[in-house]
Order: structure tokens, then sequence, then C-alpha cells
């Protein structure tokens, strides 16, 4: 099959991350992860109230998962890190959100990054690192091998690529995981439109070719995302497109850069890909097409 022919899967990222911005309550999350879904989206990621607890945070991740699911059995949804700082305290949700069956999907950032944005002298001095150490990625590697639930792996620096690369050579990653390559926008992540020295890449189909040149030969898709500004505003969100690959959009990644909704950034990656000709797959179709089966009606 042609790369600009496959189905595409298109992630919604929902939830805006901007400080002092009001906090998405539960139940705005819950509708905007059916609305994208509905839309045709394949995968949802969402946030919490990071003032809470971790019990609180957790049974929120949840409440949020179990509501959407409830509507759309097949879909990919997953939550951020929790508060904490050894890697299974941010990721303290995991365990109980298989044991409440609605784990479907978990994210895992290996290999340290910095975020930055500028001062007031035009200079990009304040920073927070993300990201975990090799070691720590490993374990949760391992988590999701013993549950066979597919991971989420971000590249936010090039040399992300190399561990991945091994670790998918291995066979150690399970059957639906998925590469997803975050390109750097002008913003800072958290802000409203605040300019920021941002990690990695561009977005531009030259960059997308320097990632892919890295993979080659690696089964797995890859997915696209433009974080500190708008995909879909860049050439590289065609030009993903046309080289087989899955796009996320929605309002978390933007950087307040958009006043789309985070459906109408759903429906625009639709109108995108009808333009390319890559058909939408939503659902248990989406699924089969980021494990590689044979696709199935949603």
């Amino acid at each position: 099959m042609n790369p600009s022919e496959k189905p595409l899967v298109i992630e919604a990222a929902i939830t805006p991350l901007r400080r002092g911005a009001p906090i998405k309550e539960v139940a705005e999350n819950i509708h905007e992860g059916k609305e994208c879904l509905a839309a045709g989206a394949g995968i949802v990621h969402h946030h919490h109230d990071f003032r809470k607890d971790r019990e609180g945070a957790i049974q929120e991740m949840i409440d949020i998962e179990a509501a959407i699911l409830e509507a759309y059995p097949h879909a990919l949804l997953y939550g951020d890190y929790i508060r904490g700082t050894a890697i299974w305290e941010k990721n303290a949700h995991l365990q109980p959100m298989q044991d409440a069956g609605v784990l479907r999907m978990l994210a895992l950032d290996p290999g340290l990054t910095l975020f930055g944005r500028m001062d007031e002298n035009g200079l990009p001095s304040d920073s927070v690192t993300g990201g975990a150490t090799f070691a720590e990625a490993h374990s949760v590697v391992e988590f999701a091998r013993k549950h066979d639930k597919p991971v989420s792996v971000g590249v936010y620096e090039p040399g992300n690529l190399r561990w991945i690369r091994a670790y998918a050579q291995a066979g150690m990653f399970p059957k639906g995981s998925i590469i997803k390559l975050y390109f750097a926008g002008p913003y800072s992540m958290g802000f409203d439109k605040v300019r920021a020295v941002n990690f990695g890449l561009d977005p531009t189909p030259a960059s997308l070719d320097v990632y892919l040149s890295m993979i080659e030969g690696v089964d797995m898709p890859f997915i696209v995302s433009c974080q500190g500004g708008v995909l879909l505003e860049t050439p590289l969100a065609r030009y993903a497109l046309e080289r087989g690959g899955h796009l996320r959009v929605g309002i978390e990644d933007t950087g307040g850069a958009t006043e789309m909704t985070n459906r109408e950034t759903v429906e625009a990656a639709i109108a995108l890909a009808a333009e390319v000709g890559r058909p939408v797959a939503s659902g248990a179709a989406a699924v089969a097409v980021l494990k590689g089966d044979t696709l199935v009606t949603a």
C-alpha cells in the first residue's frame, strides 16, 4: 500500500496546559474526549487536576477514562504523569487503572529533555527538565509488556530514537505501540503565546526526513506533533500524511496559538487527510491500524 493511502489515526490532546488558566473539570475532559472520538479521533490524551494528591489524581484519571470508554469502548486513552520524583511515583496511576480495567495505553518519554522559555532579557535562562532515564524507561516497558498495553513513546530529541530503535529491534514494545515525534513550535508549553527556546527539531519536512532516516527498518507506526505551535499550520502536517504518518492535534500542544476547539482540530485534520487521499480509522479500526492487523469495522 502506498504510504499516502494508509488509514490515518488521529490523536487529540484535549487538556490545555496554561499557567493561571482554569483547571478543566472531569466532566469537561469527558465531554471533550467524546466529542473528538465522535469526530473521528482514535486516540485521546488528557490531563487531570495537578493540585490533587496521589489518590485524588488517580481516581480522577480512572473516572475520566471509564466514562469515555463506556461510550467508546475501543478508544485508546492515556493520561499524563502525576506528581512525583521517581518514575513510579509519576506512574502511580498505571496499576490502579489496570486494576480498574480502564488502562488502554501509556506514555513514555525516554531520555531527558530541557524545556525553556525566554526571560525578561529575551534569553532562555528559565527551564525545566522532563523525561526518564533509560533505566527508568526500561521499567515502564516491562510494565507495558506484563499487561500487554501499547506504549506511546515520545521523542523530543533525535537521540531518543536510538533508544527506541534498540528496543524495537529487540521486539520489546507491545503490539500497537507508536513512536510519537514531537517537533518544537515557537511558544512555551504551559503559557499563552510566550516565546521559548524549545527542544529538538523544527516542524518541517526536512526534519521529519531526519527522524525517519534514524528508524528506517523499524516496524512501528509514527505520529507527529508540534508542541508550542499549531501542527496544521505547518508544512509538516501534510508531509507526514504523505509519508504514511499519523497526526496529533488538540489544543494542549498549541501554546494558546489557535482559536479552534479540540473537535475542530480533529475535523481540520480529517479535511487535510482527505486532500491527501488518506482515509481515517477510528474505534476498533484505529487499534487495528496501529497493530498492523487486518482492518475491522469501527
